[in-house]
């Protein structure tokens, strides 16, 4: 019996045997397609076949027709059972394995999109919000690194301050302040900027003064607690007689 590859029409001598054992699907030895070969199936070479070539692939097995029949190749004995769909069955499993590999690179991209939100792009939201504060600080624990504290610096009051020259040190003064955290979070302590301006409100001294440097080195490791209210002072060296009034402002 011949059959013909659907896509190249080549003509193949096949048995019964080799149709069944691949349940009708053969390989073809000219362009490597996989057809149905029953399609095809008939007792005489078609009248509209396709010659191979006079040089033959050495990798291909199969045995010739005599003379007269020019060419005409048995199908590899790779139609072994299983051995042809074998393709197609890879295929499938290379995209079921590619489809779980990109859900899961999803599924990374997401989580890293949603960590990077909470801890840098919405830190806003962790500052007024207690549980973003919390989730940001679930996240850090589980990634290793250090969340973001909640901070309103518009939550803290500065309930007093005054200026009075030191009563040792004539070129020194003292400057003293009560805060007070209005927030319902605990945050940490603002950076104090005092600046001193002369008649014409413009500014002739300024400084900036860290939490460590205006509170004790204890009290500057831990965080304001909500409704109590914080007094410190400190002292600076007096700006001259430029300096008429003097504003401090919480950063």
């Amino acid at each position: 019996m011949y059959t013909q590859c659907s896509h190249c029409k080549a003509v193949f001598r096949v048995t019964m045997k080799e149709l069944t054992a691949a349940q009708g699907l053969l390989r073809c030895g000219e362009c490597d397609t996989i057809f149905d070969a029953m399609k095809a199936l008939s007792t005489t070479i078609p009248e509209e076949r396709k010659f191979a070539g006079q040089t033959h692939d050495p990798s291909v097995l199969g045995d010739l027709k005599p003379p007269g029949a020019d060419n005409i190749r048995v199908l590899p004995s790779r139609t072994k059972t299983g051995h042809a769909p074998q393709p197609e069955k890879t295929v499938a499993v290379r995209r079921k394995s590619s489809s779980k590999l990109l859900v899961a690179s999803l599924a990374i991209l997401g989580l890293l999109l949603a960590l990077q939100l909470v801890l840098f792009g919405a830190r806003g939201w962790a500052d007024k919000s207690p549980f973003f504060a919390k989730l940001s600080q679930n996240i850090c624990t589980l990634a290793g690194c250090e969340p973001p504290m909640p901070r309103d610096l518009k939550q803290i009051k500065m309930l007093s301050h005054s200026v009075y020259t030191h009563p040792n040190s004539p070129n020194v003064l003292i400057i003293s302040s009560s805060i007070e955290n209005e927030a319902s979070f605990e945050q940490p302590y603002p950076m104090l900027e005092i600046s001193f301006l002369n008649n014409d409100s413009k500014v002739v001294a300024l400084r900036r003064f860290r939490p460590e440097e205006y509170l004790s080195a204890d009290m500057a490791t831990q965080l304001m607690q909500p409704g109590l209210p914080k007094e410190f002072s400190l002292n600076i060296a007096d700006p001259g007689d430029k300096a008429v009034r003097f504003q401090l402002n919480l950063l």
